[in-house]
């Protein structure tokens, strides 16, 4: 079997490329859309094609790219019978899928998601969220029992021999693979604890939602096809002009243009803060998803396009400045000019 391990630092997710080298008939497990080109033009290195995109749930911290994959080379997507309609095949516990030679079959691990599944294969599991490397996946959202989780842990997975790898779908910690044995043995949230006493700790953990959870779980019930328009809402100037009016006035203002501009004969809002557009996803990858954002640009076409850029990484409040920097100032002009009783 062919096998490849990628990675996306902003999610913190692998996607599997598996292969049968006799036929080159490929996989890939759980894409990411940001990643698409990357995973096409390895298969295209190697000389694969690609048949099949398993997915091992609805993702909530990041947007597939299955649908897109599908789109460009006409593979198959294979998800859970409890997942996204989307899917060409609907799978259940114990069926098996073909890739070339290669005989992947699926289990049902429901816990994480109702319709988690994982794919063992030639001494492989690949376990998405339902085992991680000394972790869990969490239940808090998505239809996840704790219960359930434990019992597709303890009753599927550890049914496995002992010396099967696992690889899961994500790691924070710079792992990248474990094994049943270990996982049995040193997992801290299942070694030595019993059926309740998991389900009373995965109960404490109090995690903050995932940040793309708005945008992700949507779109990934569409196969990752970002549904259209996306949530940014057009702020007319006399809301950001006194008297102001919400909601710009919570909203906290970013400029997109570049220090030039911020600084030009335009200047710029008073509490603008200046976060030029090539910058702006560095920037936010440290702000709330629930903060308010109005973007500001010259006319609003930049302020648009980073709207949308937020929006697909989850932001949910976002205002766009219509007719930008140029609009406030021919407002102000025309004020000027008005005749005064």
């Amino acid at each position: 079997m062919l096998f490849r391990q990628l990675f996306d630092p902003e999610s913190s997710t692998y996607t599997y490329l598996l292969a049968d080298p006799s036929t080159r008939h490929a996989a890939l497990i759980d894409p990411v859309l940001e990643q698409a080109e990357r995973d096409l033009a390895l298969l295209a290195g190697l000389e694969l094609t690609l048949t099949h995109v398993l997915e091992t749930h609805v993702h909530a911290d990041h947007v597939t790219a299955a649908g897109r994959l599908r789109e460009r080379t006409g593979c198959r997507l294979v998800a859970s019978a409890q997942g996204a309609s989307c899917a060409d095949l609907h799978v259940r516990h114990g069926e098996r899928i073909d890739v070339g030679g290669l005989k992947l079959q699926v289990l049902a691990t429901p816990g994480h998601t109702d319709d988690s599944l994982s794919y063992h294969v030639e001494g492989h599991v690949f376990t998405g969220d339902t085992l991680l490397v000394r972790g869990t996946g969490r239940t808090d959202f998505q239809n996840g029992d704790a219960g359930q989780l434990h019992d597709s842990i303890t009753q599927v997975l550890f049914a496995l021999p002992e010396e099967t790898l696992v690889h899961p779908g994500h790691d924070y910690h710079g792992h990248t693979v474990t094994t049943i044995g270990e996982e049995q043995r040193l997992n801290p949230r299942l070694a030595g604890k019993d059926r309740a006493a998991f389900i009373a700790l995965m109960a404490q953990l109090r995690l903050p939602p995932p940040r793309k959870l708005a945008i992700a779980v949507p779109a990934n019930r569409a196969c990752g096809l970002l549904p259209s328009p996306l949530p940014v809402s057009p702020v007319p100037i006399h809301a950001v002009r006194p008297p102001d009016l919400p909601p710009a006035t919570a909203a906290r203002r970013i400029d997109v243009r570049e220090p030039a501009e911020f600084e030009g004969p335009l200047g710029h809002l008073p509490d603008a803060e200046l976060v030029p557009l090539e910058k702006l996803l560095t920037a936010a990858a440290s702000w709330s998803p629930s903060e308010p954002l109005l973007l500001i640009c010259r006319s609003g076409n930049r302020s648009l396009k980073a709207a949308r850029l937020l929006a697909e990484r989850g932001f949910l409040q976002l205002y766009n400045l219509e007719g930008g920097m140029l609009a406030v100032r021919e407002a102000e002009r025309a004020q000027d000019g008005a005749p005064r009783a």
